[in-house]
């Protein structure tokens, strides 16, 4: 399975986040799966890859020009792909990755699994999507998701398809069941 990592590339001020982002790495190693992720060496970005190869497992980044032309990737992954720009580093984590996940970060991150989200919800995104809730971090847009559906503007059903936890068993249940949505109905 690849499981794909949204996450940020600084460390945070928490040390949890840090942590957090071993801990995810090791795991997907220790599950066998391939981690698919931004190919930065830096920040949780760097932690959770380092990890991942760490313990033996394989690690796709998935880098624009313009980022590999700074030296931001991660040396020693399995593959680095260098891709145009953003949008299409986005495009092809989506299509690569069978699991979405995110961990703490800023808005690019946010940016990513927003849209993971989004396509999952007119079915084009058959991927389980997580928001790795360590110590609450994606509290605030759990509660703006329950706004969204108590004002009309997301569907019970898709919110019910997302899970916000830091719980790796609780994770792994959650993709082992998941059912996709399929294409979102207009009333």
């Amino acid at each position: 399975m690849k499981i794909a990592i949204y996450c940020g590339a600084n460390h945070g001020v928490n040390h949890a986040f840090l942590q957090a982002a071993t801990q995810v790495g090791a795991w997907i190693a220790e599950r066998g799966d391939t981690l698919i992720y931004g190919g930065g060496k830096l920040g949780l970005m760097g932690a959770v890859a380092g990890s991942t190869l760490q313990h033996g497992g394989k690690v796709i980044g998935v880098m624009p020009q313009v980022l590999a032309d700074r030296g931001l990737a991660m040396p020693d992954l399995t593959d680095l792909e260098v891709v145009a720009d953003m949008g299409t580093r986005k495009a092809r984590m989506i299509e690569l990755a069978d699991v979405d996940i995110a961990l703490p970060g800023g808005p690019g991150t946010l940016e990513e699994i927003t849209e993971a989200i989004s396509f999952s919800r007119i079915g084009l995104n058959a991927s389980p999507t997580i928001l790795f809730n360590q110590n609450g971090y994606y509290e605030p847009l759990h509660q703006m998701y329950q706004t969204a559906v108590a004002q009309g503007f997301f569907d019970q059903d898709a919110f019910d398809n997302l899970l916000f936890s830091s719980d790796l068993q609780e994770i792994s249940t959650f993709i082992a069941n998941y059912q996709p949505l399929g294409v979102r109905q207009y009333h």
